[in-house]
């Protein structure tokens, strides 16, 4: 089982000594935090110490100043001795500059903006040679500059024959708009524009504290722009040479903060007295020991004791902390998915892993991608450390095994002589893989079996369809088909009796478990009962079958590789250029389809054939107060 062994830890100190044994012991461990008031439960002498959340507002403050600044986030070993309300002060000043200045930047940044847009906008009509803002300063005639879509451009000369207006045309977008002025006079300007506004012209209001000529405008806002680019970086050398005088000072309120932040973890999980304070969590059993004896020579520790899970697991639930080489460590994404194990339950992972990494070999077959599969893979986990591109690696080294056996690379079979090529052994890959998932299935009951026992379901254990009644039944099926396909002398009499028995057991498993638990009345006497136990058990049996057939997917999906990689390579036919651009865009194409695809349908496996028979995934995850 590939679940760390925890024992209970509870510590007891002096309530002035609270924040030196938190610090010493407790902050930066690997320990998962339990409410001492509840699991103690003696709350006529316990309460809960008083919540304090001053230091999450300080911590948010100082991760989003140092963020600004690009320093790191981290813990420093030394502390200094300041209050909640000196840290408060010193990150509002340098929060109140930053804000500040950032503002001031933005106002430019704006404005930079608004005159770039100007500047766009004037080139249009920069070859005009001269003033242009007389234009819009004629006292009985009315100029507007802007610009209209192609489609109002065209509907424009339809307007104009019935007013009084003239639309000059500057410049022309191709399939696009058309920039220009038109005049009216002044009694009839709210006429033509509201005429102009329909037809969806969009005025420029050119800036008013400059005149000229349009070259001598964009002159004019590109000076201003130069301007203001110096401004900007002046402003951010003044707040990055401010941020790195106080880059000591906020590491250090950061790193103190933290700390003490931990401390109000602690404190809202602890327990006090009137003399004394009780934290409890769960650790490692390796961990509680090294903490034990650090605890012995400590004056301030009043009492360290450890209890094991198994004897608290009736009174509060042992959280689950997995533990799994380098291999398997990855394919915990999956199953964190699906859920957490409980404490007692069997984890998942290795089998997971090794199935997992079996199926998708056989369904994805081929030395050349699966190589592509297993480099792109690795080198993505080496720089990004994403857990799902290592088991793509892991998978594409399975492939390319697979590739051998099957003789395929890069879908092409006349390179390596595979001993197993799919297309030449159909049936004995489909009924292998059908064989395959039976042995798996069997597995996963042996599995539940165990798991039952664990939790000391012994009803579920023997009556259950997926316990022993539902193992012997399986079990007794498959070499009954076995016996009349492969004429093994098996006696069929007794197979038949142990399918008729385990279906009988099944059946009528609820009585059988209240039986077992010495209840008077066991034995149903609503008719309801045996009808809805009918169906349950005719699902029961359609899951058994359907769930071993579901595994000829693994064999279908190898057919499917090759018929595929065929299409390509007659699509490739011909020779030059034109084969060698279809093969690279259809291996491509195959990889990225065929591969989710198969990734997929394994993780269904895995979900639905597999841990629907002995995985719940209700346990609690191991929530580590050490500071990442």
């Amino acid at each position: 089982m590939a679940i760390t062994k925890m024992v209970a830890v509870t510590v007891s100190g002096k309530l002035e000594e609270f924040d030196s044994v938190v610090e010493r012991y407790i902050c930066n461990q690997s320990i998962h935090l339990e409410n001492a008031v509840t699991v103690l439960g003696d709350t006529k002498i316990l309460s809960s110490f008083e919540e304090n959340t001053e230091y999450d507002g300080i911590v948010k403050t100082a991760e989003e100043i140092l963020k600004t600044a690009g320093m790191p986030l981290k813990i420093r070993d030394k502390d200094i001795s300041i209050s909640a309300e000196q840290m408060k002060e010193e990150l509002s000043a340098i929060s109140a500059n930053v804000k500040e200045e950032n503002s001031r930047r933005k106002e430019l940044s704006d404005r930079k903006r608004e005159n770039e847009d100007f500047i766009k906008r004037l080139s249009y009509i920069k070859e005009l040679d001269f003033d242009i803002s007389k234009l819009f300063q004629m006292e009985f005639i009315k100029a507007r500059y802007g610009h209209l879509p192609k489609g109002g451009y065209k509907m424009l000369n339809t307007y104009l024959n019935d007013m009084q207006a003239v639309f000059v045309e500057m410049y022309r977008m191709e399939n696009s708009d058309v920039w220009g002025f038109y005049f009216a006079p002044k009694s009839m300007a709210d006429t033509v524009d509201e005429v102009f506004d329909s037809l969806y012209f969009e005025r420029v209001f050119l800036p008013g504290d400059i005149s000229g000529t349009p070259k001598q405008i964009i002159s004019e806002l590109q000076r201003r722009n130069a301007d203001i680019d110096r401004q900007i970086k002046e402003l951010t050398e003044k707040t990055d040479r401010m941020l790195s005088e106080s880059s000591d000072m906020l590491a250090n309120i950061y790193s103190v903060a933290r700390k003490r932040q931990q401390f109000s973890a602690v404190r809202s999980n602890a327990a006090r007295s009137k003399d004394h304070f009780y934290i409890m969590g769960w650790m490692s059993e390796k961990d509680a020991k090294q903490m034990g004896e650090r605890a012995k020579h400590d004056d301030s520790i009043t009492m360290f004791y450890t209890e094991k899970a198994e004897r608290l697991k009736n009174i509060i639930t042992p959280p689950t902390k997995l533990k799994n080489n380098f291999i398997f460590r990855p394919f915990e994404f999956f199953v964190k998915m699906y859920g957490i194990p409980g404490y007692t339950e069997f984890d998942p992972t290795p089998l997971l892993a090794v199935t997992y990494i079996l199926f998708f070999g056989m369904m994805f077959g081929d030395v050349g991608q699966s190589a592509l599969f297993a480099i792109g893979g690795f080198l993505i986990y080496k720089f990004k450390k994403i857990d799902l591109a290592n088991i793509i690696g892991v998978c594409g080294l399975s492939g390319i095994v697979f590739g051998f056996l099957y003789g395929s690379v890069f879908g092409k079979e006349d390179i390596i002589h595979g001993v197993l090529p799919p297309m030449d052994n159909i049936t004995t890959l489909l009924i292998s893989t059908v064989a395959m998932g039976a042995v798996v299935i069997v597995l996963g009951l042996l599995l539940n079996i165990r798991n039952c026992y664990d939790r000391n379901n012994k009803g579920e254990m023997i009556f259950g369809h997926n316990g022993v009644a539902g193992l012997v039944f399986y079990v007794s099926v498959i070499l009954l088909v076995l016996s009349k396909l492969l004429k093994i002398n098996i006696p069929a009499g007794i197979l038949t009796t142990l399918i008729a028995v385990s279906l009988l057991v099944i059946f009528m498993a609820e009585p059988l478990k209240e039986l077992m638990e010495g209840k008077k009345d066991w034995f149903p006497k609503d008719g309801m009962f045996f009808v809805q136990s009918f169906f349950e058990l005719f699902e029961v049996l359609l899951s058994y079958f359907s769930n071993t057939i579901s595994f000829l997917r693994i064999g279908a999906f190898a057919i499917v590789h090759v018929g595929m990689m065929m299409a390509v390579e007659m699509l490739a036919a011909g020779g030059g250029v034109k084969s060698v651009i279809v093969t690279i865009l259809g291996n491509a194409l195959v990889m990225v389809m065929e591969g989710l695809v198969v990734g997929i349908q394994v993780l269904r496996l895995e979900y639905y054939e597999m841990f629907s028979r002995y995985f719940t995934g209700n346990g609690k995850p191991f929530e580590s107060l050490k500071i990442k």
